[in-house]
């Protein structure tokens, strides 16, 4: 865990939102409700963190991903060798994200009610950040880092899509199950709770994180649909984002664009343009909110660098590729350059994270 840390911390500046408390608590408070349920002592999660247990019970209450990612790793070792992810994730239930949930349960359709899912991601609490895309007769939400940290990031996949599988349910009903789960990383020593949990087909080590649902269910009816309540939730939910750091919403919604796509060229002008801005008010709004186009692509490069090196069953080229490079040469002189280190070296690193 220490050499993680270190590569993350000396290579480069440490980012503001790391630190900020804007994350809502719900999944925290989720995992201390699974704990309690294990029997485990939770009263010193919190410990050091300025924050208290008693915090968690204030629907207001926010913490930082530097918070949220030590109580996860505190509660990790308090329940070794339990699946405790993917336990947290499937007591969620739909309306445990809040006032998003409720807005989901009020959309017209189970795929409506999916896209104010991803819309609103920021107000769930996740740790991840998610993407939606059509592939055939499938529809594929993928999860990755928003900051790279091996010690939690299985926990934080294995919690978002058990909890998909409570929203899914919530949604369209007991009868519902993805087609297929893909995991960007190895098979962990408790991979047979994942056939009980997702009831589909389960692969480890691929490209991506991706959970796999066929596209009928989207376009399925929700009884619980109500136009006038589900208009009234996203204005209240609007109105109250309005007190956010509107840069951190520009640097992010570039940051999404960015990853729709990211082993493409990317250019400030088609990024601008799928934000309806100017390439020139795109480069002012940035340059105020004191980052760089190029230093946007690099961070989100060397995040997706970092989840990949990660499969061993991966060649580094393909990682070069994958996140832009055309020459893998390019790829380990810039690899370099963002960590310190050879992308070889990383990855011994970061494999010996994994549980064996």
């Amino acid at each position: 865990m220490a050499k993680s840390m270190r590569l993350r911390d000396e290579a480069t500046p440490v980012d503001a939102r790391y630190v900020k408390a804007n994350i809502p608590a719900f999944l925290i408070r989720s995992l201390v409700a699974t704990l309690t349920e294990f029997g485990c002592e939770t009263r010193r999660l919190t410990a050091g963190l300025g924050l208290r247990l008693s915090d968690l019970a204030d629907p207001a209450c926010r913490i930082s991903f530097r918070q949220g990612r030590e109580i996860v790793v505190r509660a990790l070792r308090l329940a070794k060798g339990r699946a405790l992810g993917l336990e947290t994730g499937i007591r969620e239930k739909i309306t445990s994200v809040g006032l998003v949930g409720y807005a989901m349960l009020t959309a017209a359709t189970v795929g409506d009610a999916v896209k104010v899912g991803l819309d609103l991601q920021k107000d769930t609490g996740s740790m991840l950040e998610f993407t939606m895309r059509s592939v055939r007769d499938a529809v594929h939400v993928t999860a990755s880092s928003r900051f790279h940290d091996p010690d939690i990031y299985a926990f934080l996949v294995e919690e978002a899509f058990a909890s998909f599988m409570g929203i899914g349910t919530g949604l369209a009903g007991p009868d519902f199950r993805p087609l297929r789960v893909d995991l960007a990383f190895p098979a962990p020593p408790h991979a047979s709770d994942y056939a009980r949990i997702f009831n589909c087909e389960i692969r480890f080590g691929q490209f991506e994180n991706a959970f796999v649902c066929a596209t009928s269910w989207y376009g399925m009816p929700l009884a619980t649909a109500d136009p006038l309540t589900h208009r009234q939730l996203l204005e209240f939910m609007a109105f109250s984002r309005q007190r956010v750091d509107a840069a951190d919403d520009m640097i992010e919604s570039v940051e999404r664009v960015l990853r729709r796509n990211l082993a493409e060229p990317q250019h400030i002008a088609s990024v601008a343009q799928s934000l309806g801005l100017s390439e020139r008010t795109l480069r002012r709004r940035l340059a105020e909110s004191g980052v760089s186009f190029q230093s946007l692509i690099d961070g989100l490069r060397k995040a997706r660098a970092l989840e990949l090196l990660a499969n061993r069953a991966m060649p580094v080229a393909e990682v070069a590729y994958a996140v832009g490079f055309s020459d893998p040469h390019n790829f380990r002189r810039a690899f370099k350059r963002w960590t310190g280190s050879t992308p070889g070296l990383v990855r011994e690193e970061i494999t010996a994270n994994w549980p064996k």
